[in-house]
């Protein structure tokens, strides 16, 4: 292999690290042909063509420095070892960057978006990712990492190649200078306005355009320029004058001009009620039988405590993350595209708090989960939202028959028991929040009388089977409560932090009604069957909406903030929902989500559906950034 010139051994770096992020692209396109399959195929050239400017985005931001150690006009460039150096390093940036993007290829299948700014926020989670990347996807992870070591030999013999030309001049600086500018262009991706961005890469109003068009590495290194989204596309003030027409509730209207979403059930009646919430991992409501009826037989103490107590119907995650569901059930906020998350710098912008505001009330508040106590860092988290007992999976000792280990923490059964015993002698009037992980992939098997399925740990059969163990720890669990003196009085929620995303098995053949955001439906229960009559509410709630109904039942008067009302107030029209860094909104009607430049996948979406998600939007930033959310 030889080369004319350096000019030429460069633009040949430069089309083979397009060749490779094509090859990527494509790896993605065929990993999920069934959901871009919905693109035409001028949607789906145009997209590949957006891809490609994404691409030049990547490679002329990382290598365009590489380009100029090569090209400038002095002797040493010419030095053998000097070329294959810059080679090598080229050859990692390259590398790197596909690892990341097949990675991120993998991600997808459980959300059907590109990763964002979650890996600035993992925390203490970094080894979950490890043991992700060891077990579950272990031959991805090898033959990522051999084609990573392949990507570098091939540049590596690029410019190892001999030069036939080794003349320069001074006059080369001034083609040097030329080759910057395209530089600098590619990386714009445009020639004036805003730089190419993630919304840019939408070129048709679907989802799966973006998706395809856009990669992990542009998603997660863009994330940081979210500062430009324009959160104003409805003013403040005619957005608030629109929102408080839509959502003023009667039982808790709004109270302060200066914070306008200081609200208030200033009528209220304290009951002194205690509240056990218990947060759940991934579960869909279609799994839930007595939801979808689709007779699952995974869930069937679940079911009983459905039909024993109130089922909200149409109940929605706010987010596909944990956190961004803990996010909305801790602070009544929805984790605003572009803001700091949770725990990161969201919290200075003085949210209301579920369990201070319990505290506040005579309170005595409690936070738990089974995976390690700094996972998702729900310990702080838990500290902030005022609960003065946390516990993780370091405080909870074995207890039950399970068989190994599980892959996060200790084993939902042992945290249910260490909960009862916390809860036996807990002061009452009390509210706790606990949150399970043995329905997290990778499926691990607590034992074969848990395999309803056949069972394997990255699949939807899997799934099934840890949900079946976790019913059971459920139910075991409520055996319990029943035997408190306090049970008469206590009020139990279950829910889920997001639905499933595990890789579906064709011979369950599920035939879900065709539902709105039905990604992010998830069950409800509300639980007290000395306090509620069993029904079925067909209100339209969100994750955004539990502490607000948890202040209406306790009678609390205490002002807070939130995007959220009651669910046993019939004000609530809509529910918003987050999707990486877009935000989507549904009123059972239709639905459509927006990316801060235009709406995607309309389906039914009428102007004032639109406006609602704007409006919603609008009043959330930009009171937030004003410092007008509460006092």
């Amino acid at each position: 292999m030889q080369f004319k010139n350096r000019y030429t051994q460069v633009l040949s770096g430069v089309v083979i690290s397009f060749l490779i992020f094509f090859a990527a692209r494509i790896f993605l396109y065929l990993s999920y042909f069934d959901y871009f399959n919905t693109l035409t195929l001028q949607e789906l050239f145009f997209s590949f063509v957006n891809g490609f400017r994404v691409d030049m985005a990547e490679i002329f931001t990382f290598t365009f420095l590489l380009w100029f150690l090569l090209l400038v006009p002095f002797r040493f460039t010419f030095s053998l070892f000097y070329r294959k150096i810059i080679g090598i390093v080229w050859g990692i940036i390259i590398g790197v960057i596909s690892y990341f993007n097949i990675a991120d290829t993998l991600y997808f299948g459980f959300v059907n978006r590109h990763v964002g700014d979650e890996l600035s926020v993992i925390g203490n989670d970094v080894g979950i990712l490890v043991d992700m990347a060891l077990h579950y996807y272990f031959t991805a992870t090898i033959v990522t990492t051999l084609l990573f070591f392949g990507v570098v030999v091939v540049f590596y013999k690029i410019f190892s190649a001999q030069i036939q030309s080794k003349n320069y001049n001074q006059k080369e600086w001034l083609s040097l200078f030329g080759v910057l500018i395209i530089a600098f262009l590619g990386i714009r991706g445009k020639v004036t306005g805003i730089s190419f961005g993630i919304s840019d890469a939408f070129a048709s109003p679907k989802l799966a355009s973006g998706n395809l068009a856009l990669n992990g590495f542009f998603c997660y290194y863009r994330a940081g320029k979210r500062d430009s989204l324009n959160h104003s596309k409805i003013p403040l003030e005619e957005a608030l004058s629109f929102y408080k027409k839509e959502f003023t509730s009667k039982k808790a209207p709004f109270i302060n001009q200066k914070y306008p979403l200081l609200k208030s059930f200033t009528q209220a009646k304290k009951t002194n009620y205690n509240i056990v919430i218990v947060l759940i991992e991934s579960l869909s409501g279609k799994y839930l039988d007595a939801l979808t009826h689709h007779h699952l037989g995974v869930t069937p103490n679940l079911d009983k405590l459905a039909n024993e107590g109130i089922l909200f119907t149409n109940f929605y995650a706010n987010g596909q993350r944990s956190i961004e569901g803990i996010t909305s059930i801790y602070t009544g906020l929805i984790q605003p595209v572009g803001f700091e998350p949770f725990g990161e710098g969201l919290e200075l912008y003085k949210p209301s708090y579920l369990a201070q505001t319990a505290k506040e009330n005579g309170y005595h508040t409690l936070a738990m989960q089974s995976s390690p106590r700094g996972s998702y860092k729900i310990d702080g988290l838990s500290y902030l939202a005022g609960f003065s007992e946390y516990y993780g999976a370091e405080d909870m000792p074995k207890v039950g028959d399970e068989v190994g280990k599980p892959h996060f923490g200790v084993w939902d059964g042992d945290m249910f028991a260490f909960l009862a015993q916390k809860l036996h002698t807990i002061k009452e009037p009390f509210l706790t929040f606990t949150f399970t992980a043995s329905t997290h992939a990778p499926y691990h098997l607590p034992g074969k009388k848990w395999a309803k399925y056949p069972h394997a740990t990255n699949t939807e059969n899997g799934f099934l089977n840890t949900m079946y163990y976790v019913d059971a720890q459920i139910g075991a669990f409520m055996q319990k409560m029943k035997k408190e003196p306090w049970f008469d009085r206590t009020i139990f929620i279950f829910s889920a932090d997001h639905c499933n995303k595990a890789p579906l098995e064709k011979e369950l053949n599920l035939q879900t009604k065709t539902r709105y955001l039905s990604g992010f439906r998830i069950p409800l229960i509300i639980y007290a069957p000395k306090i509620f009559q069993p029904q079925n509410n067909a209100a339209l709630g969100s994750h955004l909406d539990i502490p607000a109904t948890i202040f209406d039942i306790l009678g609390f008067n205490t002002p807070f903030a939130s995007l959220g009302n009651s669910l046993f107030d019939a004000t609530k029209k809509v529910v918003m929902v987050k999707k990486g860094d877009t935000i989507g909104i549904t009123d059972l009607k239709g639905s459509t989500f927006y990316n801060f430049n235009t709406f995607l996948d309309e389906k039914n979406a009428s102007k004032e559906l639109k406006d609602t998600l704007l409006s919603i939007d609008s009043v959330e930033a930009n009171l937030l950034k004003q410092s007008k959310w509460r006092p």
